[in-house]
């Protein structure tokens, strides 16, 4: 295998490597090399096609974005309007004792029985209070949920289901991150929906996706690395 000195390498061609590279290319940088373990691109973010032709993406990723600049990458790359994209409206259930309870949970807690509704309203209070007093940025993840959420909702739902996701205590995870991917709470509307019994589930940053129309999710992405001058694309 030959040895090749480069002045940025990055490792891994899923949608950050990918995005990367994007960005050095338009800058017309040329001492990069993006490596990756397998012959076509998008990591995590790849769409696996069986021999009889069905495709089964390795994660539920969507794209839900609100930055022109990216948009415009995608469609750069893919294509845009209806011909490369459906627009689908976000239909998600949390199965839990019993029950369907719809997403996201923390706008939707009138579906759980109302031991569990109190401890969710009882913490939601208690956690705008606190909001309202804290000094300084939550420390990790955790933090952050009980300040946003309370403790109700912490134990009931955030807790496992983000350790579920993540395989990682939310208290050893940052909360830098979040930026859109995790719906806050409007505590009026989830007290109202309490007291109404009503679910309030076309809500959140990714209510409405768009999807591509032919390849799931990984054709994204080999699309944008189709962009790039392919003799800086390395695969193992």
């Amino acid at each position: 295998m030959s040895v090749e000195e480069v002045n940025t390498l990055i490792v891994g061609a899923g949608p950050t490597g990918l995005g990367a590279a994007t960005r050095l290319n338009q800058h017309g940088k040329e001492d990069w090399l993006l490596i990756d373990a397998f012959t076509e691109a998008g990591g995590l973010a790849c769409t696996d096609v069986t021999e009889e032709g069905f495709l089964f993406d390795m994660g539920g990723h969507v794209i839900f974005s609100h930055w022109d600049y990216f948009d415009q990458l995608i469609d750069t790359a893919l294509g845009s309007g209806p011909d490369a994209w459906n627009t689908l409206e976000r239909v998600s259930y949390v199965w839990m004792k019993g029950r369907y309870v719809a997403y996201p949970f923390q706008n939707n807690i009138s579906a759980l029985d109302k031991e569990d509704q109190i401890k969710c309203l009882s913490g939601l209070v208690e956690a705008k209070l606190l909001n309202a007093t804290a000094q300084g940025k939550p420390k990790n993840f955790d933090e952050w949920i009980c300040r946003v959420m309370g403790p109700g909702i912490a134990d009931i739902f955030m807790r496992p289901y983000n350790f579920k996701v993540w395989a990682v205590p939310t208290t050893m995870m940052q909360c830098n991150w979040l930026g859109e991917r995790v719906a806050t709470v409007d505590v009026d509307r989830a007290i109202s929906n309490v007291i109404h019994g009503k679910e309030d589930a076309g809500w959140g940053p990714n209510a409405v996706f768009r999807f591509p129309k032919d390849g799931g999710t990984g054709a994204i992405w080999k699309a944008v690395a189709n962009l790039l001058p392919q003799d800086k694309l390395v695969s193992d």
